[in-house]
């Protein structure tokens, strides 16, 4: 898919994979590329996806948002 005239907005842009993620599609000079954070859009809540949509307009979503405990909690709750 080629990326470079569409808007982009990535989740969790600013998190572990987000990061690494976000900075190749900067690699590849994209004009249009989004990360929100999670400060002022809390998407377990639907009205503020339906805000950060209807604010950023994007043509593709790179959803890798979430909410992890990191090594410590995957000890004490394996899976």
């Amino acid at each position: 898919m080629n990326l470079a005239n569409k808007r982009v907005l990535v989740t969790g842009g600013h998190g572990f994979l987000g990061k690494h993620v976000v900075r190749l599609l900067q690699e590849k000079k994209l004009a249009r590329l989004t990360t929100p954070l999670r400060t002022r859009y809390d998407l377990t809540q639907p009205e503020h996806v339906r805000a950060m949509l209807e604010e950023y307009q994007p043509e593709v979503v790179i959803h890798l948002a979430a909410r992890v405990g990191g090594i410590g909690a995957n000890r004490r709750h394996p899976g």
